[in-house]
């Protein structure tokens, strides 16, 4: 989610309960204004009844249908109002609201009297109702503007940002020129723009370095490589070579081609690393039969049975050469973890592929399968660099490689995403 959408939820989150609780404050504060302002005509009304009847003339009579006013026994020691409900006549006993006050009146000749004075509720009740409406209406469309204004403001102030977001990420730590980053005037976003220029040009310096020193141990390290597979191949045509020196001289051998084949899987780590493999189509059925074909040996010593099964063609798209380097190593983990009779299947489909080999349970930790040097074979004929590659590979063009274990059988399984 991104930040600006996450911040008109929280503002929507509180808006809303504002908007509830300002209506109804506002309610009730113009419902206590408008009682206010009936208690005030109902006293002034009394006052004018009982100055009436203080000198002597009778009670008025009431032709408003919305006010009240009557003459009733009993004492009280000061105005009481209060709210009740009356049947109304003209609305079929219809109950609605009036507001009443009692006032106290001089004793005469019929005993202790109070003055009972009324007004009727109604149209002040749908006065209030408006009003209050009016008013969570005016809320509403106050807050949704707030929101919109601020969506509006909030996209105009992230823009630089974001345009800063997109010319990092055409960044290329193998490309000599580093992307200038735009400047907003931000004291915020220009700080973060020259912290980013000067992060990118130590990631470049740095992979400057590095690719400077895979070279330089490429040509250092592969020459005495060489001449060392020379000189090992000499020694072994030499006439009158015993079995005991024949066999340390073939133990030599092996120990130079596996370092050969580390120091080519490092410098190809390197390479990929630096992502100077862009992609293609690769006809991923064909490099599998042509990898099973270049182990016809191995397979055939072990009795392996090798099947193909593609059901669609595959999307995935990748550098020929690496494709060949993942498929190779995955082949080649396949027959080297494998029993005698066992059996390989690749499974090819449009979104990715699997390969499975039977084989012994694993003696180490799954989740190590794929760090470097990471061995499962203790017999240490691999120099551990084959699953390290084929993630490498694989996390490079943005896909994922899994591993399980069942039925037997070890699958590793390559798709997007």
């Amino acid at each position: 989610m991104k930040l600006l959408q996450r911040t008109a939820r929280y503002q929507l989150a509180l808006a809303l309960p504002v908007a509830v609780v300002g209506t109804l404050l506002g309610y009730l504060l113009v419902n206590a204004i408008v009682k206010d302002q009936v208690d005030e005509f109902l006293v002034h009304h009394a006052e004018r009844v009982r100055a009436a009847i203080m000198n002597g003339q009778s009670l008025p009579p009431t032709t408003a249908p919305d006010q009240l006013l009557l003459l009733r026994s009993g004492r009280s020691a000061q105005p009481v109002f209060a709210d009740t409900l009356i049947a109304d006549t003209d609305e079929e006993g219809e109950l609605v609201p009036w507001r009443i006050a009692r006032f106290p009146m001089p004793d005469g000749m019929r005993g202790p009297q109070v003055l009972l004075v009324g007004r009727s509720l109604v149209e002040t009740e749908d006065l209030v109702m408006a009003i209050a409406g009016t008013m969570g209406v005016l809320l509403v469309l106050l807050l949704v503007g707030n929101l919109l204004l601020f969506r509006w403001a909030a996209d105009r102030l992230w823009r630089p940002f974001h345009r800063i977001v997109d010319a990092t990420g055409t960044f290329r730590a193998d490309v000599s020129t580093i992307p200038d980053l735009p400047r907003s005037g931000t004291d915020e976003f220009d700080t973060l723009a020259a912290a980013l220029e000067r992060m990118m040009a130590r990631i470049q310096a740095d992979m400057t370095a590095q690719k400077r020193f895979t070279e330089k141990a490429a040509h250092e390290l592969r020459t005495p490589l060489a001449v060392m597979q020379g000189k090992l191949d000499e020694l072994l045509q030499m006439p009158g070579l015993d079995e005991e020196r024949s066999t340390m001289l073939a133990g030599l051998l092996d120990a130079r081609e596996r370092l050969g084949r580390t120091v080519s899987n490092m410098l190809l780590l390197a390479r990929i690393g630096n992502q100077e493999f862009p992609p293609a189509m690769v006809d991923w059925p064909a490099l599998f039969r042509e990898q099973l074909e270049l182990l016809e040996g191995p397979i055939a010593d072990q009795r392996i049975t090798a099947t193909i099964d593609a059901t669609g063609p595959c999307t995935l798209r990748l550098h020929p050469m690496l494709a060949e380097v993942l498929v190779g190593n995955l082949v080649r983990n396949a027959v080297q973890h494998n029993r005698p009779g066992g059996r390989i299947t690749i499974t090819i489909t449009r979104e990715g592929f699997r390969i499975a080999n039977s084989g012994a349970p694993l003696t180490v930790d799954p989740g190590t399968l794929f760090e470097r040097f990471a061995q499962a074979d203790p017999s240490g004929r691999s120099v551990g660099l084959g699953l390290s590659i084929a993630r490498e590979i694989v996390e490079g063009a943005g896909w994922r490689i899994r591993y399980d274990h069942a039925d037997g059988l070890h699958t590793l399984r390559v798709s997007e995403a």
